[in-house]
């Protein structure tokens, strides 16, 4: 097979370890300098077949990853290639593990990485290919002047599209359109954007005026990813270029955090747009949706003023990858000045899906002002935290979704921002439990939780969280709110506890996952909303989940009372035998009154042992009487 590309994390950790040097011993070549790519992305064991050090038994997956691949300068890449038994894959595997242990940490921006992946990907054709060529093996390769070739195009059904390589696709008409509407705008005319390394480099961006209604919503916005994939589940993929595409996407952002929408009116109304939104060059929003809802609300009330009809936006250049655009939104949102910030769960499945895509997760924390000066143990910290919170419930989620066939319907986890009913802060809590106990064989022999009853524990949890409302004063009174109960150090009580638990394992056994499709829709045939259902199926459930629930409460409860007098002797023992009571220590003018305690003490020690006593005492007689019948 041809080579597969490898992924831009990928070449990232090669150069990050490599220390922009050549791997090779006694080397000190450099791979890149002044923007310039010198080195080569090297495979240890050949891409392809009849290649050097070439290993049927891996696959593309293997040969493409950071295990195969080293850096190398031109020439060394060349000598290695040429003497396979000398230079073997043991050997140039040594020279990789040896040279990154050495190394101290060095970084590549976006735009070189995919330029040394397309050199990668251009090693081995003879400059046969259209569009922009890069010389064969090691010629090098000068960043600024390939981008401005890349303007080839294609055609759409939507109006033309442009692309190349790795580059977002562009809107040949659209762009055609703000390339023709654009102005200039008035003073200040340029703006520093968070954009590549335009903020270290001071690099100013014009800044014009466009016509609000050019501008489109993108359905890539992190803010409305949960409400947009699990509409494209159920209905399919939204058209961001039509009018119903842009209506839907519209519709999302109205519900996510309106509070907040309607301090950005008032600042607007009053003093105008104080920063320009970011748009890609065919005219969709980077950032600035919730100022363009405020524009068309604003136009519409003023009866049209012009005032309100033009808005001030930086606009990016064409050649610009979706990772660029990640960065660049990730950047944006997470600066709280009059934005919404992100909603939980839509931030999950953005940062997950940033990382599938090849941008890390370190580089997205690095990318958040709160944490942009983080190193070493801190950074790890960082990571940790940020799995904590949003990577590890959102396996969680995909877990309770799949439990109820309800793969994607991320919108049945939390609506937005302003959901006080949303179930997301629930699997935070939860999320801790399985970690640190679900999860962990000793900590559930400890529990005496038997083999296969976790699967089951969690399947009760999920329903109780889906069920949401408790609907029982006397339970709401007990348990609190459904994510204070699946906390962990709540849960460990009703799993301990053999009766508690066995009511939570019958919620898991009495309570089926679903209802039938029939009781799913109205008298006409219609569908009810996922939330609908959710309350139907709660309904239906109610006894069985709630009754359970009370048991398991009491069984808990009833124990805690019992073992109390027993618990508050230890208490009282403990602070006799503190070591700070000490007598050589006490003041003189202590000594009557610490007489009168120890009197009184004494008195309601023999008290109690004689109640205790008592009550043993019965108990032996019941049990001789029971015995004699």
């Amino acid at each position: 097979m041809a080579r597969i590309q490898p992924t831009p994390s990928t070449i990232k950790k090669l150069f990050a370890l490599s220390g922009n040097e050549c791997s090779s011993p006694n080397c000190r070549n450099r791979l890149i300098e002044d923007d310039v790519i010198l080195g080569e992305v090297c495979h240890i064991e050949a891409a392809e077949k009849g290649g050097p050090r070439y290993d049927k038994r891996s696959d593309d997956n293997y040969r493409r990853s950071f295990e195969n691949l080293i850096l190398l300068c031109e020439s060394c890449h060349k000598k290695i290639d040429s003497d396979v038994v000398k230079y073997s894959t043991a050997l140039i595997t040594d020279w990789k593990e040896k040279h990154n242990k050495g190394q101290s940490s060095f970084e590549v921006s976006n735009i070189l990485t995919e330029g040394i992946i397309k050199k990668f990907m251009n090693q081995s054709n003879n400059n046969n290919e259209s569009g922009t060529q890069i010389n064969n093996q090691a010629l090098t390769q000068n960043i600024k002047k390939q981008i401005a070739t890349q303007n080839n195009y294609f055609g759409s059904s939507e109006g033309e599209m442009g692309i190349e390589g790795n580059y977002r696709p562009v809107n040949k008409d659209l762009k055609k359109k703000i390339d023709v509407l654009r102005e200039d705008a008035s003073p200040p005319k340029k703006d520093v954007i968070d954009f590549r390394n335009n903020l270290t480099k001071k690099e100013e961006s014009d800044i014009y005026e466009l016509p609000f209604k050019e501008l489109k919503f993108r359905k890539k916005n992190g803010r409305i990813k949960a409400e947009v994939e699990s509409y494209e589940k159920q209905f399919g993929e939204i058209n961001e270029i039509s009018e119903e595409g842009q209506e839907v996407l519209r519709g999302f952002l109205k519900e996510s955090d309106p509070e907040k929408k309607e301090v950005l009116k008032q600042q607007i109304r009053k003093k105008g747009q104080r920063e320009p939104a970011i748009i890609t060059c065919d005219g969709f929003l980077i950032n600035g949706n919730r100022r363009k809802m405020v524009f068309e609300e604003l136009y519409e009330k003023s009866h049209q003023s012009p005032q309100f009809l033009n808005m001030r936006v930086v606009i990016l250049p064409e050649n610009v990858t979706e990772y660029d655009i990640k960065r660049l939104e990730n950047s944006y949102q997470l600066q709280d000045e009059g934005k919404s910030e992100y909603h939980g769960l839509n931030r999950a499945l953005t940062i997950r899906d940033n990382i599938n895509e090849g941008y890390t997760l370190e580089a997205q924390i690095l990318d958040d002002p709160q944490y942009a000066d983080k190193k070493g143990k801190e950074l790890q910290a960082a990571k940790r935290e940020f799995k904590k919170k949003f990577l590890l419930p959102l396996e969680r989620v995909d877990q309770y979704l799949k439990t109820f066939n309800r793969e994607g319907l991320y919108n049945t986890i939390s609506e937005g921002t302003g959901d006080k009913e949303g179930r997301w802060q629930a699997f935070i809590d939860y999320s801790s439990f399985y970690q640190g106990t679900l999860k962990n064989p000793s900590k559930l022999r400890e529990l005496g939780v038997q083999n296969g009853e976790e699967g089951l524990i969690e399947n009760a949890i999920f329903k109780i969280i889906r069920k949401r409302n408790l609907n029982s004063k006397e339970l709401e009174r007990a348990l609190g709110k459904v994510h204070s109960f699946v906390r962990g150090g709540n849960l460990k009580k009703y799993i301990e506890n053999p009766t508690a638990k066995k009511h939570l394992i019958a919620i898991a056994k009495e309570v089926d996952e679903d209802i039938p499709e029939k009781e799913k829709k109205d008298k006409e045939g219609n569908r009810y909303k996922e939330r609908e259902i959710d309350e139907k199926w709660g309904n239906k459930y109610k006894n069985e989940i709630l009754g359970n629930l009370m048991q398991a409460y009491k069984a808990v409860n009833n124990k805690i009372e019992r073992d109390k007098p027993v618990d508050l002797l230890n208490d009282a023992l403990k602070k006799l035998n503190h070591d700070n009571l000490k007598i050589e220590n006490m003041g003189t003018e202590h000594y009557n009154k610490a007489l009168s305690l120890t009197k009184k003490i004494m008195a309601k020690a023999e008290s109690i042992y004689n109640e205790v006593d008592h009550a043993r005492g019965e108990l032996k007689r019941l049990s001789r009487k029971g015995k004699s019948i």
